[in-house]
């Protein structure tokens, strides 16, 4: 299966990538190791990003010990705010990094990507592509 083939190419621990908050403050990747992590990369360009980012929202309100981490990859904080401000989302731990090092240091080519971590930074699991609550909550419950 190809996902799982990345998923052996991909970060096996969560990455300590220095990103911004959406108010342009450093933010480290490391600071969630002790608690479940879904991480997602996305783009306002993206329409499958787009598409996701309500279901995301619903997750991090319905799964409240795990945290939902959106790392905006290559667009500024403007860019950013403006497409959650334009959708009325409401999501707590949108990060940004307009090098796109996460992309990189994740050996990932496409957006969206989806990442698993369990509470102590290890990678449990990816999806890539437009992620469904459906397929959301079958990873959550298999691994969290």
């Amino acid at each position: 299966m190809e996902a799982d083939k990345l998923a052996q190419q991909a970060a096996l621990r969560l990455p300590d990538l220095q990103l911004m908050t959406l108010e342009e403050r450093p933010a480290h990747l490391s600071s969630y190791v002790g608690v479940p992590v879904v991480l997602n990369l996305w783009a306002t360009w993206c329409p499958p990003c787009r598409r996701e980012m309500p279901v995301l929202e619903q997750a991090q309100t319905a799964f409240p010990d795990i945290a939902f981490v959106l790392i905006n990859q290559g667009e500024s904080a403007q860019q950013a705010k403006a497409f959650l401000h334009s959708e009325g989302l409401n999501l707590k731990d949108v990060l940004l990094d307009p090098p796109s090092k996460a992309m990189q240091e994740m050996r990932t080519g496409g957006l969206p990507t989806t990442f698993f971590f369990d509470a102590q930074g290890r990678m449990v699991d990816l999806h890539l592509g437009e992620i469904t609550m459906s397929d959301l909550k079958d990873k959550i419950s298999r691994h969290f």
